[in-house]
Parts: C-alpha cells; sequence; structure tokens
C-alpha cells in the first residue's frame, strides 16, 4: 500500500476548505495509506474538531504540529500572505522521519489517485512543482533567476532528504529576509529564487489553476499551452486561485467539483450558509482611474485596449477572432476525420472563427458532423477539375473573404483553388517548387509528425506559431430510425461490428480468418455485423458464403455514411482493417479493435491515450484479435 504523506497550514478562516480538500483526498486515494500533516499557530477547539472527523469517518491519520509565529516575523509579509504561508519551508525539519511530502494548499482539491505524483523519483531536486500561469517572465526577471521556469507553490511535491542536507530552511530564511524590496510573492517568490534549477516540472495536471478570474488570459504557449487544455479536461490536483467557491461570483470551471466534496462533509451547511451571507462582487473603482486610465482586456480571446476618460470608456479591438478559414480535402472517410484535431485548433485559437470544409459531394456528411465545422461545400473532382470548373466553384464560394486556408496533402488542385479564392494565408506540407511558390510566406516549418492526424493538425503552429492541442477527433451526426438501424435494435445481443475489408487487399482479413472470428463472437453469445462498401467488399461476402459462414447480419452496400455511425453507436465494440471505419469508431468513442496486417500503423493507427482502442499489427492471429474484444 502506498504511503501519502500531505501537509496544509491552514488558520480557522481556511479550515473548511481544508476538510474539504481532506475529504476529496482521500476520497479518491481509497487504497493508499493517508497521513495529514497540520502545521498550525492557532486553531480553535471546533477547528480541531472538523479535521478530526475526517479521521474518525475514514481510514487516515492526522499529525499536528503547532509552529511559534515569532519564528516569521522577520519575514516578509503582505495583505494577501498570512504567516502561514512560510510554514511549509520547515516541513522536512518539523517532520525529520519523512523522505518526501506533499504539501497543498487549503484552498485545492484532489480528484484522481496520487500514487503515480509520489513515485516520481525527485533525486537531488528539492521539489517537484507546476509553472504558474500569470506573468512568469516578469518574476523571473525580478528575481535575476536562472531558469525559465517560475512554479506556483501551492502544490509542491518536497524531496525531504535533500532539503535537510542542504539546510534549505537557512537559505530561504536568509534569502527572504535579506531581499524585502524586491519580494513580492513572499513565500513563493523565495523558494523560486533558492530552488531555482534544483527542480521537476510537473505537467499542469497536479496543479490545475482555472484563469477564469484573471479575464481567462494566461502566458502560456507551445506545449505549456497544450498541457493545460489537457489539464483542464481531467485535473488530478486543482487548484481554486481567486474568488473561492463558497462566495458570490466564483465563477471557477472547477466550482461545481468543489461543492459536490464539500456536500459530503460535515461543513457543507456552514459553507451553504456563508454563500448566501456573501456579497456580490463589486468592482473596485479608484477615482483616479475614473478620471484616465488604459489597460488591456481579454474577452474570448479577443484582446482590447480600453481607454478611460473622465468615466467615459472607450474600447479598441486589438485582435479580433472572427475570420473564415478554409479546409480543403478532397481524400476519403479516414482523412477527412483525422482532420478533425486541426478543425478544432482552429476553434481553440479562434473561437469566433467561421470553418469552412471542402470535400468530395460523397462524403459531405464525414465532414458536415464534425465538431467545430460551420459550413460543407462540395468539389467534384472528376468533374470538376478543369479551368471552368474552378471559376465555377471560385464564383460559388459564398465566403469572399478567407482568413487562411489548409490545403491537405499539398494537393495542387486545391492550392490553386486557394489561390483563386484570394486567401491571405496558405498552409500545406512541403512537397515541391509548386507547394513552395502556391503556398504563403507562413511555411510548415516542422515536418516532425508522422501521423496523419498530427501532419494536419500541426499546419496550426506555423500560422499561430504554438504548438498543436492534443484534441482527440469527435464525429457527431444525428439519431436516425430507418429500415436498417431497427432490424440492428431488434437483436437482442451484444453487437460486435467487423470492417473485414479495405482498398487493399494485403490489409484485409483472410475469408478464412474472417470465418472463424465470427463463429468465436457467436459462441460466445454476441452478434457479428459485418460492415463494408463496393465490389471488394460485396466478393468478400461472398467468398464467406462459399465458406458455409453465414452466422453474421449483412450490413455490405446497406447503409449511408450517418446509418453506419448508428449502427456503430448500438454496437458493443468494433473490429476493423479499414482505417475509414476505424476512425468513425474513434469519433464516436466506440471500443475499437484495429487491425494492421500490412504498413500503415505509425500514419494511421488509433492513438494511445485518445480513444477506446487497442492496435493489433504484425499480422496477428484470429484469437489475438478475438482476445482484443476484452480489452476495449
Amino acid at each position: 500500500m502506498t504511503k501519502l504523506s500531505i501537509a496544509y497550514a491552514p488558520d480557522d478562516g481556511y479550515i473548511n476548505m481544508t476538510v474539504v480538500s481532506m475529504f476529496s483526498t482521500v476520497q479518491n486515494n481509497v487504497d493508499s495509506e493517508i497521513e495529514f500533516i497540520i502545521l498550525y499557530s492557532k486553531l480553535t477547539e471546533d477547528s480541531i474538531n472538523k479535521l478530526n472527523s475526517i479521521k474518525s469517518k475514514f481510514n487516515c491519520n492526522i499529525r499536528y504540529i503547532k509552529i511559534d509565529e515569532s519564528e516569521f516575523y522577520e519575514f516578509p509579509m503582505s495583505k494577501w500572505v498570512t504567516v502561514q504561508a512560510w510554514f511549509r519551508i520547515k516541513i522536512p525539519d518539523l517532520c525529520p522521519d519523512l523522505d518526501k511530502v506533499l504539501y497543498l494548499d487549503c484552498d485545492t482539491m484532489v480528484n484522481q489517485p496520487l500514487k503515480d505524483l509520489f513515485k516520481i523519483d525527485l533525486k537531488d531536486n528539492y521539489v517537484a512543482t507546476v509553472k504558474d500561469v500569470w506573468d512568469v517572465n516578469k518574476h523571473i526577471k525580478r528575481l535575476s533567476m536562472e531558469s525559465d521556469s517560475y512554479f506556483n507553490s501551492g502544490v509542491m511535491l518536497i524531496n525531504c532528504i535533500q532539503w535537510r542536507k542542504d539546510n534549505l530552511y537557512k537559505q530561504i530564511k536568509d534569502y527572504a529576509i535579506s531581499n524585502k524590496k524586491i519580494i513580492k510573492f513572499c513565500d513563493q517568490d523565495s523558494l523560486n529564487k533558492v530552488i531555482d534549477k534544483r527542480k521537476i516540472n510537473l505537467h499542469p495536471k497536479y496543479n490545475f489553476m482555472d484563469t477564469w478570474w484573471r479575464n481567462y488570459y494566461n502566458e502560456y504557449e507551445a506545449d505549456d499551452l497544450r498541457n493545460y487544455e489537457e489539464a483542464k479536461l481531467n485535473p488530478v490536483i486543482v487548484h481554486l486561485t481567486g474568488p473561492k467557491p463558497n462566495v458570490k461570483g466564483c465563477e471557477n470551471s472547477m466550482g461545481e467539483k468543489w461543492w459536490y466534496y464539500a456536500r459530503l462533509t460535515d461543513v457543507y451547511l456552514e459553507e451553504t450558509e456563508k454563500y448566501k451571507n456573501s456579497k456580490d462582487p463589486k468592482k473596485k473603482k479608484k477615482f483616479l482611474s475614473q478620471l484616465f486610465n488604459i489597460k488591456n482586456e481579454y474577452r474570448n480571446k479577443d484582446k482590447w485596449k480600453v481607454l478611460t476618460i473622465l468615466g467615459l470608456r472607450i474600447k479598441f479591438r486589438l485582435e479580433y477572432d472572427e475570420k473564415t478559414f478554409v479546409v480543403f480535402n478532397t481524400a476519403f472517410i479516414g482523412d477527412i476525420l483525422l482532420n478533425n484535431t486541426l478543425i478544432q485548433n482552429i476553434k481553440y485559437f479562434y473561437p469566433h472563427s467561421k470553418i469552412v470544409y471542402v470535400v468530395q459531394p460523397q462524403f459531405k456528411d464525414i465532414a458536415k458532423y464534425q465538431l467545430g465545422v460551420d459550413d460543407v461545400i462540395t468539389f467534384d473532382k472528376k468533374k470538376e477539375s478543369n479551368l471552368l470548373g474552378f471559376l465555377k466553384f471560385v464564383r460559388n464560394f459564398p465566403y469572399k473573404d478567407v482568413f487562411a486556408s489548409f490545403v491537405i496533402y499539398s494537393n495542387d488542385r486545391n492550392l490553386i483553388l486557394s489561390r483563386m479564392l484570394k486567401a491571405k494565408h496558405i498552409m500545406t506540407e512541403p512537397h515541391n517548387l509548386f507547394t513552395s511558390i502556391m503556398s504563403t510566406k507562413e511555411k510548415y516549418k516542422r515536418n516532425t509528425y508522422v501521423h496523419k492526424r498530427d501532419i494536419a493538425a500541426g499546419l496550426i503552429e506555423s500560422l499561430t506559431g504554438k504548438v498543436l492541442l492534443n484534441f482527440p477527433i469527435v464525429f457527431n451526426p444525428p439519431v436516425v430510425e430507418s429500415d436498417v438501424i431497427k432490424q440492428i435494435k431488434s437483436i437482442n445481443q451484444d453487437i460486435i461490428a467487423i470492417t473485414p475489408t479495405s482498398k487493399f487487399k494485403p490489409k484485409d482479413i483472410t475469408p478464412e480468418d474472417a470465418k472463424e472470428l465470427i463463429n468465436l463472437i457467436v459462441d460466445s453469445g454476441r452478434c457479428p455485423v459485418i460492415l463494408g462498401a463496393g465490389d471488394v467488399a460485396r466478393n468478400f461476402i461472398k467468398e464467406l458464403e462459399e465458406l458455409d459462414c453465414n452466422n453474421f447480419v449483412n450490413l455490405v452496400d446497406k447503409t449511408d455514411f450517418v446509418e453506419l455511425a448508428n449502427v456503430l453507436r448500438l454496437s458493443k465494440a468494433l473490429i476493423s482493417v479499414d482505417t475509414g471505419t476505424m476512425h468513425m469508431g474513434n469519433a464516436l468513442n466506440i471500443p475499437t479493435v484495429a487491425v494492421f496486417y500490412s504498413h500503415g500503423k505509425e500514419m494511421w493507427a488509433p492513438q494511445e491515450g485518445l480513444y477506446k482502442s487497442v492496435v493489433l499489427s504484425d499480422k496477428p492471429t484470429v484469437k489475438e484479435i478475438y482476445k482484443a474484444l476484452d480489452k476495449v
């Protein structure tokens, strides 16, 4: 059993939040041995009883350590930092039996197990921490730091052994007392300066700070931004910086989660009463700032300059996101679906953008129902790939002011169309001299991605200067009630959808192996449904029938794309050699066994951590494919 040592430094005003934080930790770490360490100078009997209520109800221990405040009277203080903030720097010395401890501010909550965090090898580093979200570069410059990361001290995994060995407490104390003039954030500044490079930078999921109370603005770029967006989806530790959920005016995206934990504690009624009695926040208005003031504001990624003269506010938009983007992809199903990550990145970086997807007519629905797509325009490359077709397409194109065009696969025809549409920015992969001439100055610089999804999404990087965010593809067509869907709904067994064929025969399951797989599925009490379209799929069905295999539902050539999606939604799992159906399953969040008999795994396989998928390659056997169903 993993032992977790977790320290807090509360005062009476923060005791309820501490109780909620402790409860969230216990609830999400039931298979760990937890010891809470409470550093305090003054706590009422009522506060101690509230903390002990966690110990009495759950399998945990509490170690109380009383500290003399006078030891810190020389340290720098501020109106928003109490003396308790300094207690954390004494933890290793006060707990000589501990090798490692996690310090948490009282306004945190734990949403997932902490075992992986405690397994981190700190080596000779003093802490593992998360980079702060605001004014990092300013703090680094102000403190003359050598590292490029200023961390938030509200969550720290502390290496007690190294801390004690180097007498870090004294180093921090000496620095803090000697540099009061430049210290702004008291303990946090002092910790950052003294520790500087002796730290491990953690993923922001270990100290997620919502930026809502600072106008939804943070400084993160590149990998930091990508990691921040990932952390937002499922943070391990949430740090409720800014106004708290227990007062009116809090808009923190994690506020409801905090109330979920609070409802299950003894402090819930007291906290609801506190919320009822709190007042709606009022903006502080200084007299001089009402006469004249200039500042920046951020609203939904738009940047404004706000000029206040004699109480009159005049706003100038500096950056505006309402732009038209065109994505050209006249390839096939899988290609079109994989571009959804690019589309979601465009929507993230330009929230007010209009995204127009240009595809072949037969794939209109594949584009239409993707997350983030605003409009779909078709181009028939068989009939319109001539001068008249080009002119007709451009003349009928309803959007006359195209900000950027993304041309997938450096398609010459689509590059020409982008030029004819007068797109300000034309982004494509490096390919040849024609590509270089037709694209604009924002060249695709990275050219390091291998997977087709990432190659397409990576086009955003040259335009924004920021690394793409790792969004999973999302496809959400409407629910339909056709005859095919009614047939599938009438089946009283778990359905296993199978796509055994593709456009390239070496990638396909052999009819003999398909028969064996179908029999295994039937014998397990489940119903196999064969999917596919075209001559290859029809011939495959005939070969199965010749092998006296007909104990399956045949949907080859019997569904359109919307119906196909609805069949997959009704399926327990999907087995597919075809990347188009495979990625549709991923985009619908259907458990998928992706089978690669031939090449292409690196470029086309469902990517780890994004989908409910198992990827099989190197000519997997029928039994390996069947067993993979249990893994998804």
